[in-house]
């Protein structure tokens, strides 16, 4: 069992540096792109699908609230899961992240999906619904994100994790948020000091 931890261990280490050498320019972009939204007083709208809907509500949280250091609240929020309680029996709703997008969503807002196949059927109807709003979008996404990746355009910016197992996927996403949040805070205040 001992020698299968080292394993996990190592798989992990090894998708991060993967990521860090394939990323790093686009992780900077993100950033960037983020901040400059801030600046001119946009807002930072975050979305996922199962476990990255818990994704996309830790990294808002960290935003409007703060990473590792108090500073000013900055405009972000997750949206709503699905609440199947309020749709018929056996009718599935893709919809209900588009609407928020389309009822929320600014030009000057930047949409952040977290996909973890590229497939989910209600990420792809909020990016769309996005880039319908000309809004920016930041996707994170696998290597087989076709469909979802097939939408961006030239603006927009995906962090495409050279992962494919769903465990080194999400610990992949979660360094990679945590990543931007120091970026932000970095650029927006420096005077908070070093990390």
């Amino acid at each position: 069992m001992q020698e299968h931890i080292r394993h996990l261990f190592s798989e992990n280490i090894q998708t991060m540096i993967a990521t860090s050498e394939a990323l790093a320019g686009p992780i900077e972009s993100s950033a960037l792109m983020i901040v400059n939204t801030l600046i001119n007083g946009g807002k930072i709208i975050c979305c996922g699908e199962g476990a990255s809907a818990n994704l996309a509500s830790h990294f808002a949280q960290l935003l409007l609230d703060q990473f590792e250091t108090e500073r000013p609240c900055l405009p972000a929020f997750a949206l709503q899961r699905d609440n199947s309680s309020l749709q018929p029996v056996n009718q599935q709703n893709h919809d209900y992240l588009a609407r928020q997008v389309r009822a929320l969503g600014q030009a000057a807002d930047i949409l952040i999906v977290i996909s973890l196949n590229g497939a989910e059927q209600s990420l792809i109807r909020a990016t769309e619904a996005a880039l319908t709003n000309d809004m920016k979008v930041i996707a994170l996404t696998v290597d087989n994100s076709s469909e979802l990746s097939g939408l961006l355009n030239q603006q927009d910016i995906e962090l495409k994790v050279p992962a494919h197992r769903p465990a080194r996927v999400i610990e992949c996403y979660t360094f990679l948020l945590h990543c931007l949040c120091e970026l932000i805070d970095m650029t927006l205040f420096p005077q908070q000091g070093e990390f």
